[in-house]
């Protein structure tokens, strides 16, 4: 008979790292079911409650799998991410990267049809920022979860292909950057603040990559907290801590 056991936790990946480690075998080597998934909340405790079955390879014994570390591997904050990127060898966009970047974008929006301009704003490092503007740009942020992000998701994939090298690119509308990463940095004062209070952790909703960054910086300067990440893309979560 397969071995199974029941496990929580604040997220779907924390619960099925607790079943998994309780079966002693990895996360990978199992099979899981979602029993239970309750109402979202920043402090609340359980979010996730699964069951585990384990599914052994063949011929492979379950006692011989190693264990499971039952330790977290963390998004690295922006100080160790700082710290990594400067031993890294530096990508830097140039205009020629600039010009092409902002033609293959613009190439999206004129096979689609729409009414959208693209301008290079400036290089940052590796990265092309581009300002999208025109009738259409602001179909792109009507949805309560814009379209800019995926759009700018897409066109990296593309990038990765197309462009070899590391360059990267980001898209604005509006001043839509600039206004997100101000709401960023409250919602991470604002909940700091709770979970400095409370003594008690907190997770956040999903976020894309360049939001938890910009989320970890902001609690950078705020003492008595500390933050990682947790879970796998699209749906990795930032988890605010009290420290000591």
């Amino acid at each position: 008979m397969a071995e199974t056991t029941e496990a929580t936790g604040r997220t779907l990946e924390e619960a099925k790292r607790s079943a998994a480690q309780a079966l002693g075998v990895p996360t990978d080597s199992c099979e899981f079911e979602v029993l239970e998934q309750s109402s979202k909340g920043l402090f609340a405790k359980t979010n996730y409650r699964v069951r585990a079955t384990v599914v052994a390879p063949a011929g492979e014994p379950v006692a011989a799998r190693e264990r499971e570390r039952p330790d977290k591997e963390p998004e690295a904050p922006a100080e160790a991410e700082a710290e990594a990127e400067a031993e890294a060898p530096q990508v830097e966009a140039n205009d020629e990267d600039a010009r092409k970047v902002a033609e293959m974008v613009q190439g999206i929006f004129d096979g689609a049809g729409a009414d959208v301009t693209v301008k290079v704003k400036g290089l940052t490092g590796k990265y092309v920022d581009l300002m999208l503007s025109g009738g259409d740009a602001g179909l792109l942020l009507a949805a309560r979860e814009p379209a800019l992000d995926s759009l700018q998701y897409l066109a990296n994939a593309m990038l990765s292909r197309t462009l070899p090298g590391g360059v990267r690119v980001t898209l604005d509308a509006e001043e839509y950057r600039a206004e997100r990463n101000a709401a960023l940095e409250r919602l991470a004062r604002e909940v700091a603040e709770q979970v400095s209070e409370r003594k008690q952790e907190a997770v956040l909703d999903p976020l894309p990559a360049h939001e938890r960054r910009v989320v970890h910086r902001a609690l950078l300067e705020i003492e008595g907290v500390e933050s990682y990440s947790e879970g796998e893309e699209p749906n990795r979560r930032i988890v605010i801590s009290p420290k000591g």
